[in-house]
C-alpha cells in the first residue's frame, strides 16, 4: 500500500520556519526524523520530495501552528517577527542550546497578546498604554517597596494565601491588572531560558517557562517586570544564584528578592520561630512556605541580610540540588519498576496556570456577553471542551473576591 503524501505548500513551511527563526536540525529532532537532509528536501522548492501526513502534523506540533497552515498561501499566513531582546543569560560551558524553541516560544507570546487586544476591541474593552513612572536608578529595596505600592501587592494577603501557586497567580493579576501580559511559553528547557521581557508601550509582555514551579514562576514575574519598568527587553534564565556576573540581572535579582521577602519581615519571622543560626532544612523550607516562596530565595535573602554567610549558602544550595536529585532518581527507578505514581491532570487548572489572567478574564467575559462559546474557549485555551466549565467556573469566582 502506497504511503500518502501531504501535499503541503513548501513555500509557506519555509516562511514560517524562516520567520520564526527554526532551524532544521530542530524540526527533524522534535520528529524523530533521520537523515536531517529528508527535513531539507521538504523545504527545498525545487525538490518534490514531500512528508507523509503524519509526519506533517507532527510538524505543524513542532512550529505551534494548525496543521492547516501548511496547505496555507505564504500572504494568507500571518508573519510577526520577532523582536531584538538583550541576552542576559548565564550558559554553563556543557550546554549549547538551539534556540529554535525559544524563538517559536517568543512567537507564541506576540501572537497570544495580539489575540488578547483583539479580543478586547471585539468586546470594546480598552486597551491603555504601560504609563508605569517608578525610579529604578535607586536602590533595590526602594524599587521592591515601589513596585508592592504600585501594583498592590500586600504582604498581609501574601502571608494569607494557602499555597504558592495561589500566591503566583496573585502576583499575575495584580501586575496584569496594571497592563502587563503575563503569559508562559511552553516547550522550552529551563537551562535554555525562565523567563523574558518585551518591552512595548501598549501591553509589555513577561514571558515565563510553564516547566517551572510556582515559586520560581513568581520570582520570574517580578525579576523580569523590573527589566519592563528599565524599558529592556531581556532573556533571562539564571535568577537567585551567584552565577551571574551581569550589574542588571543581579539588580532585578535584588529587588525580586527584597519585594517577595522583605528584610523587616524575614526577621520578624525568624524572631517568631525563634531561629537565629544553625538552620536545618526543615526551617528553611518553613520560611519558604510562610512567604509562598523556593528555599533557594530564602537562603539568597538569609545571605543578603547577613544572618549565614557566603560557605553556609552555598551549602545549603548543594543539600538542596542533592535533594532534587536524589527525588528525580527515586522516580526514575520507580518508572523503571512500573511502579510510578500516577499524577494526575487538571487541564482546566494547567490552562489557567499558564494563560494570562487578562485573556482568562477577557474569554470569560466574551463567554458570558454570548460572543464566545465553550467551544471557542476551549479552542483559544487548547483543551478540551469538557474542561470548559471548571475553566470558567474557577475563573469566575476572580470577580467575587
Amino acid at each position: 500500500m502506497a504511503i500518502l503524501k501531504a501535499l503541503i505548500n513548501k513555500e509557506t513551511l519555509r516562511m514560517i520556519c524562516e520567520t520564526k527563526r527554526v532551524e532544521v536540525s530542530y524540526i527533524a529532532d522534535k520528529i524523530s526524523c533521520k537523515p536531517t537532509s529528508k527535513v531539507d528536501g521538504w523545504l527545498n522548492l525545487t525538490s518534490e520530495t514531500l512528508p507523509t501526513f503524519n509526519q506533517a502534523k507532527k510538524i505543524a506540533s513542532c512550529l505551534h501552528i494548525p496543521f492547516a497552515g501548511l496547505y496555507m498561501k505564504p500572504e494568507d499566513v500571518p508573519k510577526k517577527q520577532l523582536p531584538k531582546i538583550v541576552n542576559r543569560r548565564v550558559l554553563l560551558n556543557e550546554f549549547s542550546p538551539n534556540e529554535s524553541s525559544l524563538n517559536i516560544a517568543i512567537s507564541d507570546l506576540l501572537e497570544t497578546r495580539d489575540l488578547l487586544i483583539s479580543i478586547k476591541q471585539e468586546l470594546k474593552e480598552p486597551t491603555s498604554s504601560f504609563n508605569v513612572a517608578i525610579d529604578t536608578n535607586t536602590t533595590d529595596v526602594a524599587v521592591a517597596l515601589a513596585i508592592r505600592k504600585f501594583f498592590e501587592i500586600s504582604l498581609e494577603e501574601q502571608f494569607r494565601k494557602s499555597s504558592a501557586r495561589q500566591f503566583y497567580l496573585y502576583v499575575r493579576q495584580q501586575i496584569e491588572a496594571k497592563g502587563v501580559f503575563i503569559q508562559c511559553f511552553t516547550d522550552v528547557d529551563l537551562e535554555t531560558a525562565r523567563g523574558l521581557a518585551i518591552f512595548d508601550d501598549v501591553i509589555p509582555i513577561i514571558g515565563i517557562n510553564e516547566k517551572d514551579r510556582p515559586p520560581a514562576k513568581t520570582f520570574s514575574i517580578i525579576h523580569e517586570l523590573v527589566h519592563l519598568l528599565k524599558r529592556q527587553s531581556s532573556l533571562c534564565n539564571e535568577f537567585v544564584s551567584a552565577f551571574s556576573k551581569n550589574a542588571e540581572e543581579i539588580f532585578c535579582n535584588a529587588v525580586a528578592g527584597e519585594l517577595l521577602v522583605p528584610r523587616d519581615a524575614l526577621f520578624a519571622k525568624l524572631h517568631s520561630r525563634n531561629l537565629s543560626s544553625n538552620f536545618a532544612i526543615s526551617d528553611i523550607q518553613n520560611l519558604a512556605n510562610d512567604f509562598s516562596v523556593s528555599k533557594e530565595v530564602i537562603s539568597r535573602r538569609l545571605l543578603d541580610n547577613g544572618v549565614i554567610n557566603e560557605v553556609e549558602y552555598t551549602a545549603y544550595n548543594d543539600e538542596f540540588r542533592k535533594l532534587i536529585e536524589t527525588e528525580k532518581e527515586e522516580q526514575r527507578i520507580a518508572r523503571s519498576e512500573g511502579r510510578a505514581p500516577t499524577i494526575p491532570k487538571y487541564p482546566d487548572r494547567e490552562a489557567i496556570d499558564r494563560t494570562s489572567s487578562s485573556l482568562c478574564r477577557s474569554l470569560f467575559k466574551g463567554y458570558t456577553e454570548d460572543v464566545f462559546s465553550k467551544q471557542d474557549v476551549s479552542r483559544y485555551l487548547g483543551i478540551s471542551q469538557k474542561y470548559a466549565d471548571k475553566f470558567l467556573g474557577e475563573v469566575s469566582k476572580w470577580y467575587v473576591r
